[in-house]
């Protein structure tokens, strides 16, 4: 265990310096744990979203094979399954429409917030502050640029044959979604890491960082003791 100690041996306020900046290190270090747990948030919710959305389509069609009971069968009989498939299928996307643009508001709330931890959690980390910068941009772009669009043209597009424009423009934007999507979500990744993973220990760090190196001011050679 590290102590400083004056050249009697005995601790001095000079060593009050060094340990006030220890202190301040572990602020950093509580500031690192929001990140950390922020980031985790941002990412399981927005893994969650993306199960979601995606079941309610795929809930579809095993609903209308197999509707649960004889009731419901021969109502969807009488409107015709192909019919209320395309019904089902735009009540699916309006609901989408709507989780994704509320989450997206959460998720642009939630960068501003990360964005501010790391400016004043104390020796912010450029590729932290790249990759949240990042992640926000996309998820702005996506609400304002793609959602609308997609939204608009996804009304439309169930109706329209393969070949209409409408119909290839809405896949085209939709590939475009979709790939940010997974791109924001391995930024994410990138930044959990940066935070979890820890670097090999280098020996001269404690005394670069907190000024206990031989000629720091008030504390001199062998003032830094194992015990």
């Amino acid at each position: 265990m590290a102590t400083l100690t004056d050249e009697k041996g005995t601790g001095t306020a000079a060593g009050l310096c060094p340990l006030s900046r220890i202190c301040d290190n572990c602020d950093v270090i509580q500031f690192r744990r929001l990140a950390a747990l922020l980031m985790g948030a941002w990412l399981g919710a927005g893994l969650l979203t993306d199960v979601v959305v995606t079941q309610n389509f795929r809930t579809i069609d095993p609903f209308l094979q197999t509707p649960g009971n004889v009731e419901a069968s021969a109502e969807l009989n009488k409107i015709g399954r192909d019919q209320e498939r395309l019904i089902l299928r735009r009540n699916a996307a309006e609901e989408n429409t709507w989780i994704f643009r509320n989450w997206e508001r959460v998720e642009v709330a939630v960068g501003g917030l990360l964005f501010l931890l790391l400016l004043f959690g104390g020796r912010p980390q450029k590729l932290l502050f790249g990759l949240c910068l990042l992640m926000t941009a996309i998820v702005a772009i996506q609400h304002f640029f793609l959602l609308v669009s997609i939204a608009d043209l996804g009304r439309r597009v169930d109706y329209l044959p393969a070949s209409d424009p409408d119909s290839v423009k809405f896949w085209r934007l939709h590939g475009i979604y979709s790939g940010l999507e997974i791109a924001k979500m391995l930024l994410g990744f990138m930044f959990a890491a940066r935070l979890a993973l820890r670097w090999k220990p280098d020996p001269e760090l404690f005394a670069r960082e907190y000024g206990l190196s031989a000629g720091a001011p008030g504390i001199g050679e062998g003032q830094i003791r194992r015990g």
